[in-house]
């Protein structure tokens, strides 16, 4: 998103001017500092006096206006409305023996112990029968031990004998073809159980977390401004503690326009950081809720969520990690928001109880995602497609022909580019 300036004029119901007053409140984003203004009778902060302001973005008046409520929790969950990915294709191949084993590698890695314990068994027991099979079938007259009389189950024991190195003594091999055999099955085994040793040792020394983040994005007014507001919870609390956490918040963005003598469109994936109040905290054993405040320094600054060029917003990434007090190793997770997810209007509600007489806290993870109507400073739809004094309308759908109409501008003299860079933007609504 382009970078912008902002000029503040003053508001409905106010002479104050909001840039100024934005200024001063954020120093409120220190909850200590905010506990001091909230303290004061009829402070403005929880109950502002005026219900509406008007702010200069980038040469566009925007008109905030105190609202409620304004979307609902989306209908689909976000698991099912993510459910896509992006393939690599035409990539440089190595050789096709270092691609089955990259494959395999990771295939196993990412599998928990106690199926990688079931697959061992499986794995460890077939072979076993392949070769009591082979010994029992290409030895008929001594089968493996030069005894003619010994059944499938005992050449099976045999095996298992071998395979393991337990040799009590019962059965030896005879021939040379029955002490290759012994030879292969032996080779076979070591490199088995090697590699699910050394599985297993990588999933228990390497750190897990129950890690649960809201299903929903909240955005209301914290301490005076548009704030948005994210929970993430470590559910296995003190039994697996968790400190030094740090979160980052990012949105990504398609913007899409046609350079000057082209007919074609170019596509832009932009990444932008949205700054947290708190980015790291010494310990995470419940529930932290990351904030960004929506100032003059937030790329969302003046955006209505549900019109170009929020838009243009593919998705909202949240990464957190944390060191594991046990192992000593950091944890990872990781989770994407759609602006849909977003809860305009919102806030969550308090998700911990406090019992005086054990003097034990509990966080209810059941009301994780759960929000309450809360007010917001919001943009005014009516003003939030004024720009620079051209005034774009959406796209229209004929019902006949259904084409698409071209958007209109109320000013026609601008330079080709400029209208179909505009015109290309605009497509995107």
């Amino acid at each position: 998103m382009p970078v912008r300036s902002h000029h503040g004029h003053g508001g409905h119901g106010s002479n104050t001017d909001w840039s100024l007053r934005s200024n001063q409140r954020r120093k409120l984003h220190s909850m200590l500092n905010g506990a001091t203004a909230l303290a004061k009778v009829d402070n403005d902060i929880e109950e502002p006096n005026e219900t509406t302001r008007v702010v200069d973005n980038d040469g566009r008046k925007i008109t905030f206006e105190l609202m409620k409520s304004v979307t609902k929790r989306p209908t689909t969950s976000r698991k099912e409305r993510m459910a896509s990915e992006w393939l690599n294709i035409n990539v440089h191949k190595s050789r096709y023996l270092g691609r089955i084993g990259h494959r395999c590698q990771r295939w196993l890695t990412s599998k928990d112990p106690i199926y990688l314990t079931g697959l061992y068994l499986v794995v460890y027991l077939s072979m076993n029968a392949i070769f009591a099979a082979a010994w029992y079938l290409l030895d008929r007259e001594g089968r493996c031990c030069g005894d003619g009389t010994m059944t499938y189950a005992q050449v099976f024991d045999f095996a298992v004998q071998t395979s393991s190195t337990i040799g009590y003594g019962g059965y030896w091999p005879k021939g040379f073809l029955n002490n290759a055999l012994v030879v292969v099955i032996t080779i076979f085994s070591i490199v088995l159980s090697t590699v699910y040793a050394g599985l297993l040792f990588f999933k228990f020394i390497t750190p897990q977390a129950n890690i649960e983040f809201s299903e929903v994005v909240a955005m209301s007014n914290v301490l005076g401004e548009p704030c948005l507001e994210v929970r993430i919870g470590n559910a296995d609390g003190r039994a697996n503690s968790l400190i030094n956490g740090e979160a980052n918040l990012w949105i990504t963005s398609v913007q899409e326009y046609r350079a000057p003598g082209e007919f074609s469109k170019r596509k832009v994936v932009q990444t932008e950081n949205l700054h947290l109040a708190v980015s790291q905290v010494p310990k995470v054993n419940g529930v932290w809720t990351i904030r960004h405040f929506i100032d003059e320094n937030s790329p969302l600054y003046g955006l209505r969520l549900d019109e170009f060029p929020a838009t243009t917003i593919y998705s909202i990434n949240l990464n957190f990690k944390a060191i594991q007090v046990i192992t000593k190793g950091e944890i990872f997770a990781q989770t994407r928001y759609q602006v849909q997810d977003i809860m305009v209007g919102h806030c969550f509600e308090e998700h911990s109880i406090w019992d005086p007489k054990t003097r034990t806290g509990y966080h209810d993870y059941a009301k994780l995602s759960t929000t309450k109507p809360s007010f917001v400073w919001y943009p005014n739809p009516a003003k939030i497609n004024e720009y620079d004094g051209i005034h774009l309308t959406a796209p229209s759908w004929n019902s006949q022909s259904k084409q698409k109409q071209e958007p209109t501008s109320e000013r026609d003299d601008m330079p080709v580019w400029k209208r179909q860079s505009t015109m290309a933007a605009s497509e995107r609504w």
